[in-house]
């Protein structure tokens, strides 16, 4: 009995390595496809579902390799040292097999979608692991890499669609998750000051930097709202939607959500990723729901 708890509590362990609440960042590849109304091709959306799983593999095998880097430093960490590698409900050798496996199933699968899908694929991957073995330790450049990781979600889904190229949604989705990326590290902040310390572990923020963090950030989201202005009036928006004016309602609760979101953070009331606070977060669905159906209305009957 004792036998079986244990392979089941490693079992458990090892799917909390591959860290799942984070596959919802992967939706991203999804946006193309709905936003340029290809959910009934078949073709397009075939490819987006097996582009989301590519993504998923590719990204539980970059989180096994950024936990095996950075193992020491989540040991000192009051919340990463309860991570399986850190805590110790994991061995080592799982990580190292796991993560090529992930990686090389991840882009066997990417072959048989479109090149440039394969090239995005390629290059996220490449990028995580610049961001895990130096880009993370040094200041601001770490939420520049982040939010671009996030645009190239989006960049991988618009290879998979018909005529799904958008600069200008590219430009708000960097901007957008560059205000969620500084959010985290002022999160992070918060956190430290509350166990009295001056710095991030393994990162290259103090204190210091918080107003600069929040003052970048609300920039950012102010920038992603001024982005998503000049997409509404792109071609591509004109030819999709009867009525398009209709879609500056998106505006107003864009701001109402990444203000309250700024302001949680301010007030300590976020302590994961914001991505994955945004997933558990009720009135964080109430805005997405009332930006579907403000779409929807903008659609031609």
């Amino acid at each position: 009995m004792n036998k079986n708890n244990k392979k089941v509590s490693r079992v458990k362990a090892c799917v909390r390595a591959l860290r799942p609440y984070h596959i919802a960042k992967n939706f991203l590849l999804f946006i193309p496809l709905l936003v340029g109304h290809h959910y009934f091709d078949q073709t397009s959306l075939k490819n987006s579902v097996i582009g989301f799983l590519v993504f998923c593999l590719l990204a539980s095998s970059a989180y096994l390799i950024n936990d095996l880097v950075d193992l020491e430093k989540d040991k000192q960490h009051s919340k990463k040292q309860k991570r399986p590698f850190a805590a110790g409900e994991l061995p080592l050798v799982v990580g190292f097999i796991l993560a090529p496996c992930l990686l090389v199933f991840a882009l066997g699968i990417a072959l048989y979608l479109p090149l440039n899908f394969f090239l995005a694929a390629i290059t996220y991957y490449s990028l995580t692991l610049l961001y895990s073995f130096f880009i993370k330790k040094q200041k601001w450049l770490d939420v520049i890499l982040l939010a671009i990781l996030y645009s190239i979600r989006v960049f991988a889904g618009m290879t998979l669609v018909e005529n799904g190229y958008s600069l200008w949604l590219i430009i708000f989705v960097l901007f957008f998750f560059s205000s969620l990326a500084l959010l985290k590290r002022y999160a992070e902040l918060y956190d430290a000051k509350l166990e009295n310390k001056e710095t991030l572990v393994g990162r290259a923020y103090g204190l210091i930097d918080s107003a600069r963090l929040v003052f970048l950030g609300h920039t950012s989201a102010y920038l992603a709202i001024l982005t998503f202005i000049f997409y509404i009036h792109s071609n591509k928006v004109l030819f999709l939607y009867k009525t398009p004016l209709l879609l500056w309602l998106i505006c107003p609760c864009l701001f109402v959500w990444l203000r309250r979101l700024w302001y949680f953070a301010q007030q300590g009331k976020i302590h994961d990723d914001p991505v994955v606070f945004t997933v558990r977060d009720k009135f964080s669905w109430i805005m997405v729901g009332l930006i579907v159906v403000i779409s929807l209305c903008a659609l031609p009957i």
